[in-house]
């Protein structure tokens, strides 16, 4: 039975590649069919229009006129008929003077109601090629003739015939002969050109194509012995023929050979050794240890098998070094999205075939999850042998695999660990490995990478971030999440008119943490929107400070990231916001980067409109690095522009006659909004400022960062100054 079974199995699988390919061949061929007519249909369009043009043409009577149009309109023959039938213009000079007769298509055109006909290819009378002719009729009676010679129709179409279709399946490795036959027993197409345009004659296949049944048929012929299988194909629920291919017996003979070497062997053993009860035993034993440890899809060892392999090997001492390697797909769940979870087992089984053919002798490989397999490398020199392997990995999969008649280009990535002491369990191994994966995720150019240890310890950083901003949006942390203010300075008064408010945060165990870092962390983890209510909350408390020691008019801006514009409940929240600090909203001052506009422009703008209608000010910041369309600038909902310090930086690395920033200075007065520089750090920038009437100054020049009591202090001791001056 275990014999019969296995070499069932070995003729379903013949069965199972036949109508794989076959399946895609009917794909295929109605494909062709649907291009053919099209392409059919645009040679009749394009000897219509022509023929329609030349008419409207005035000096096309001349031969060398008609060259010209031949030539343009890619005609291969244009002939000019008088009304007598007579050509009197022609692109062959040898035709001239040529008539037509009772019986030739010409006269029979001449002769009927029509003003324009597309023939079917026919033989020219004269030279005897075959042509496709278009034929247009002047109000005079007089005819315009186009033929284009079928060998150039023949060359446009050739992609799309039959032939081609059936040698593409010839082309693989493991089949002999491919035949398309009609549904009357004709060999439309085949890889064996001298059989095409003959009748199957013989019963037994014509029983079986009449039938439409699958089955394997051996069939001695004097090239050799093969397999034979016909599939009926279908084009729109219609059979429009069948599918024959010839298979080489050998392989399966020695496949099926080998199943039954190995069943005799085995039933031979088991009586001898065991006997009936002990040889079920053994094969029940057998089957459990393949259920638990292996692969059911691709028959590898599974994750069980390689978490109990590499805890042997943890568990003993080895002088060889050993690691492992992680092999990741990208974006393969899209062949599951895109074709199915069949299609992408099948691509599954390529994989490891392809990996299996080019293991080496001191390794093993298991499926570890989905698409995710690990190699363990028992021996090498040092990471430059790791790193060599992986690069030969990596070209494995440089070519595609093919799914019958499919491509399918997959993207690799190989994460290299290597056994250390500090591997004192599989988890931590795999753990390791799957965090180097993880890693290449900000990094898109890498392939390949060798973990390290500062891959965990930046894992931990963000970890540590992460719980420190969820307490701060929590309120359970409050001293170490606070803002700095840095203040703005009125060009034209000398007066401190306001500061932006700038979020900082220090964690225990890691210090300061710039900025750029834990935000980036708040908006990979969805929290940016919580913490910029926070941030807001903040600067509220700031603006009623300085409204307490009588500054009413002291502005504070608040940078707003695009993940916190672009939520459905960002006005609703801001509104909610406002309510416990309402004499706040005509002082409060958001401020947003130009990248915020590029997809969204229509949608920001909309919202800038409702942040507007509420008092708050709205600045762009970074202006010139990104978005920058003077344009479209004038539509928007804001009212100041921060010109990036990059342009500031320039005042004093650039002669001022190449320098934009007047320009844009001077643009942004026009639009009526008012212009704020940026990273200001030295009295030569503010002087070219000032030329040039820049609104306000931010930057190292007139104050860092500052805490809130320093900035109260700044504020009184600046502006009390400027009074007194």
């Amino acid at each position: 039975m275990t014999v019969s079974v296995r070499v069932e199995e070995e003729y379903q699988e013949l069965k199972n590649t036949t109508l794989e390919i076959a399946k895609s061949y009917s794909s295929s061929l109605y494909q062709a069919n649907q291009s053919s007519e099209i392409i059919t249909e645009l040679l009749d369009e394009k000897i219509r229009l022509a023929s329609q043009a030349i008419m409207l043409i005035e000096d096309k009577e001349d031969n060398q006129a008609l060259q010209s149009i031949s030539e343009t309109f890619q005609i291969d023959q244009i002939n000019l008929f008088s009304p007598a039938g007579e050509i009197l213009y022609s692109t062959n000079e040898e035709q001239l003077g040529w008539k037509v007769y009772d019986d030739h298509p010409v006269n029979a055109f001449m002769t009927s109601g029509k003003t324009i006909l597309i023939e079917e290819v026919r033989r020219d009378t004269e030279d005897g090629r075959l042509y496709k002719f278009g034929y247009a009729k002047n109000p005079d009676g007089s005819v315009v003739q186009l033929g284009i010679l079928a060998e150039n129709i023949q060359a446009i179409l050739a992609d799309f015939e039959l032939s081609n279709l059936v040698n593409k399946i010839a082309d693989r490795d493991d089949v002999q002969d491919v035949f398309f036959i009609n549904n009357s027993y004709e060999i439309v197409s085949s890889n064996l050109n001298e059989m095409i345009g003959r009748n199957v004659e013989e019963s037994e296949l014509r029983t079986e194509l009449a039938e439409n049944r699958i089955e394997i048929n051996r069939v001695q012929l004097s090239s050799g012995n093969y397999y034979r299988i016909a599939v009926p194909i279908f084009s729109e629920n219609e059979k429009i023929g069948s599918l024959l291919l010839r298979w080489p017996t050998d392989k399966i003979v020695r496949a099926v050979t080998q199943i039954v070497l190995f069943g005799v062997g085995i039933f031979f053993i088991a009586i001898l050794i065991t006997g009936g009860i002990l040889f079920y035993a053994y094969r029940k034993s057998k089957a459990n240890i393949k259920i638990a440890y292996y692969d059911e899809l691709t028959g590898l060892p599974n994750s069980k098998y390689l978490m109990d392999h590499l805890e042997d090997i943890l568990g003993r001492t080895h002088k060889r070094k050993k690691a492992i390697f992680l092999l990741n797909f990208v974006r393969f769940d899209n062949f599951n999205m895109t074709y199915g979870y069949s299609y992408g087992n099948q691509i599954l089984k390529k994989i490891v075939a392809r990996i299996e053919r080019n293991l080496e002798a001191d390794e093993k490989i298991f499926r570890f999850d989905g698409d995710r397999f690990v190699i363990v490398f028992n021996d090498y020199q040092d990471q430059a042998a790791l790193d060599a392997r992986a690069d030969q990995l990596l070209k494995l999969f440089e070519e595609p695999v093919l799914i019958g008649l499919e491509k399918q280009y997959l993207e690799l990535q190989v994460a290299i660990v290597e056994l250390a002491r500090s591997h004192v369990s599989t988890d931590k191994l795999l753990q390791d490995a799957t965090l180097a994966i993880s890693h290449m995720k900000h990094h898109p150019t890498l392939k390949k990478i060798i973990f390290n240890d500062m891959m965990a310890d930046n894992l931990k950083r963000q970890d540590q971030i992460v719980k420190a901003l969820r307490k701060v949006i929590s309120g359970k942390e409050t001293a170490g999440f606070y803002l700095m203010f840095q203040p703005k300075l009125d060009l034209a008064t000398n007066t401190i008119v306001g500061f932006e408010a700038l979020a900082r945060l220090k964690v225990a165990g890691l210090g300061n943490v710039p900025p750029d870092e834990f935000i980036a962390i708040a908006e990979n983890e969805l929290l940016i929107f919580d913490l910029g209510m926070t941030i807001l909350q903040q600067a509220c408390q700031f603006i009623q400070k300085l409204q307490q020691i009588g500054y009413a008019n002291i502005s504070v801006a608040v940078n707003i990231s695009g993940h916190q514009l672009l939520r459905e409940d960002f006005i609703t929240k801001i509104k909610d916001c406002m309510c416990g600090h309402q004499d706040c909203k005509t002082l409060l001052e958001f401020e947003i980067t130009e990248s915020v506009l590029f997809d969204h422009y229509e949608q920001v703008n909309d919202i800038l409109g409702e942040v507007k209608k509420m008092g708050i000010k709205t600045s762009l910041d970074d202006f010139g690095t990104g978005f920058s369309s003077y344009s479209r600038l004038e539509e928007l909902q804001i009212e100041n522009v921060k010109i990036d310090k990059l342009f500031i930086d320039k005042i004093i690395e650039v002669d001022e006659k190449h320098l934009i920033l007047s320009d844009i200075i001077s643009m942004s007065h026009k639009m009526g909004l008012q212009v704020i520089a940026e990273g200001v750090e030295s009295e030569e920038q503010v002087v070219y400022l000032r030329k040039h009437h820049c609104d306000m100054i931010q930057g190292y020049h007139l104050s860092r960062p500052l805490f809130d009591d320093q900035a109260l202090d700044f504020l009184r001791g600046f502006n009390k100054d400027k009074e007194t001056n």
